[in-house]
């Protein structure tokens, strides 16, 4: 595909297409963040898919769940509209087995995103019994709001004269809007780090300030990393941004002052 379908009627293919696929390149957002030439960050985006659908040898319909791991490193994201446009034209394509399945799937997100990417498909009843995990860390939606800039601006971050080890800081509160449709992106928050402690209403006046702000949620990961990383200083931080799910997709973004795993992602949430 050679435009974004993003914001565009795309008709849902009927036969199976790889080339719907749309890439976008990281480095556009990431020269205008700096990153590369301040910080040192690693990390994956986790993305789940729920609307995953198929035949088997028989042409019976199978359904399932997808979890799509992209290392941070990869060339490009792939835009979710096309992703979802893509999944689509598996629906009346047949397959062997699910290994089979998840084969197609590596190959084609790792081709459009240039990098490795790890596949795995679970059948519901894998899944359904999972409780949902009380959650660890400590909410700062109780704070005050301050005022705020509307561009999303690190150096409203404050911190104490003390310093904290390992402490786990979370919100809710999250919301910024996709740079192509307008519409909005609702996002979990997570921040887990070791330094000077972080003035907490300081923090959540900060996460605010992208009510308005427009970007792709990579990105807005990438910029709250790079803020608090420039601005507090911490040893080490990590960042989890975890997105309410849309057309059947969610997605979840690491950043990190060490390498991220694949089996070290968030536990969904009710919100999720």
């Amino acid at each position: 595909m050679s435009e974004n379908p993003l914001g565009e009627q795309v008709s849902n293919p009927t036969e199976y297409a790889p080339d719907i696929l749309y890439p976008i390149a990281r480095w556009a957002s990431r020269s205008l963040l700096d990153i590369d030439k301040k910080i040192l960050m690693y990390g994956l985006d986790h993305w789940q898919a729920y609307e995953l659908s198929w035949l088997d040898k028989n042409g019976k319909p199978q359904v399932g769940i997808g979890e799509f791991y992209f290392n941070s490193d990869s060339e490009n994201i792939v835009e979710s509209k096309s992703l979802k446009l893509y999944l689509n034209s598996l629906n009346q394509e047949s397959y062997g087995d699910v290994s089979n399945l998840k084969a197609v799937l590596e190959k084609d997100l790792s081709a459009i995103s240039q990098s490795e990417v790890k596949v795995e498909i679970h059948a519901l009843d894998e899944i359904e019994g999972n409780s949902i995990n009380v959650r660890a860390g400590k909410s700062i939606d109780g704070h005050p709001v301050g005022n705020y800039s509307e561009q999303a601006d690190g150096e409203s971050l404050g911190l104490a004269d003390f310093d904290v080890e390992d402490e786990l800081l979370y919100s809710d509160l999250f919301k910024s809007n996709c740079p192509v449709t307008g519409q909005p992106d609702w996002a979990s928050v997570e921040i887990r780090y070791t330094g000077k402690k972080i003035d907490e209403a300081s923090l959540l006046t900060y996460l605010v300030s992208f009510r308005t702000h427009q970007a792709y949620h990579e990105e807005c990961a990438e910029r709250v990393f790079r803020d608090i990383m420039l601005q507090c200083q911490p040893s080490e931080l990590r960042i989890g941004m975890n997105f309410l799910r849309r057309g059947g997709l969610d997605i979840n973004v690491y950043r990190s002052t060490v390498p991220v795993r694949s089996d070290s992602v968030n536990s969904r949430t009710i919100r999720q």
